[in-house]
């Protein structure tokens, strides 16, 4: 019997998803052409995708999807929710663009300018996503706060996000190499561990196990590294890797 493939109609959630990684390509399209420069940059083009495409979903957003998530967010959900997942990008942009300056401080002659536009892309983009969070606290955050929580509490609270000051990492390397090429990530993170003093660390960020890093160290510097895992996929994996004082007998 002859095997047949049975299609299958995508859910609505399906759908706005498809939609949604649509828009993302095309826009990404049309701004990577324009931020580097490329001959095929078409300013034109993206302002009547933004009009004709963009603009349009966000309002129907708003009239239909909207109006419905309302209810269902008071009932279910969260309404910060967003809010933190917008912190999440901040912290993702905060470690990439910590690792591309890291990358670009070593980097040869050859390989900077393409650091650089790197660079300048995850800027633009931390950018865009703290102007729109940080408006939306004022617009809608803040005035509810000031209106509806006592005074005295709103003072505690201040307390307790300046105390976020205090706890916050002491300045620890991160060294994310995920938008590091590959062929070079290796001479990176030798050179990052080798900038370190006694009992120092840094912790690495890559996109998959870095085991084969390990047996390297192991081989080049026996008993004078540390190697502890913080995360271990599927996505991230990150280790401290740190100096020793005293070479490990």
């Amino acid at each position: 019997m002859a095997n047949t493939t049975v299609e299958t109609t995508p859910t609505v959630g399906e759908t706005i998803h498809n939609h949604h990684q649509e828009i993302l390509d095309t826009f990404t399209g049309y701004v990577t052409a324009i931020v580097d420069g490329e001959a095929n940059a078409n300013p034109g083009g993206l302002v009547s995708f933004l009009k004709s495409d963009l603009l349009p979903h966000a309002q129907g957003e708003e009239a239909h999807l909207y109006p419905a998530m309302d209810p269902l967010i008071k009932a279910h959900g969260s309404a910060v929710a967003t809010m933190m997942i917008d912190h999440e990008y901040i912290t993702g942009y905060i470690d990439k663009i910590e690792a591309a300056t890291a990358a670009l401080n070593s980097a040869t002659p050859a390989d900077q300018p393409a650091l650089r536009t790197t660079l300048q892309h995850l800027c633009l983009q931390l950018e865009a996503v703290l102007v729109a969070h940080l408006d939306k606290e004022e617009r809608v955050y803040i005035p509810l706060f000031e209106k509806y929580v006592p005074v005295e509490d709103q003072e505690s609270i201040l307390g307790g996000m300046h105390e976020a000051y205090d706890e916050a990492p002491t300045g620890e390397l991160l060294l994310d190499v995920r938008v590091i090429s590959p062929r070079d990530r290796h001479e990176l993170i030798f050179a990052t561990y080798a900038s370190l003093l006694p009992n120092e660390t840094f912790i690495l960020v890559n996109d998959h196990d870095p085991k084969p890093l390990y047996y390297q160290f192991s081989a080049e510097h026996p008993g004078q590294f540390t190697w502890d895992y913080l995360e271990k996929g599927p996505e991230i994996w990150r280790v401290r890797i740190g100096t020793r004082e005293t070479p490990a007998q």
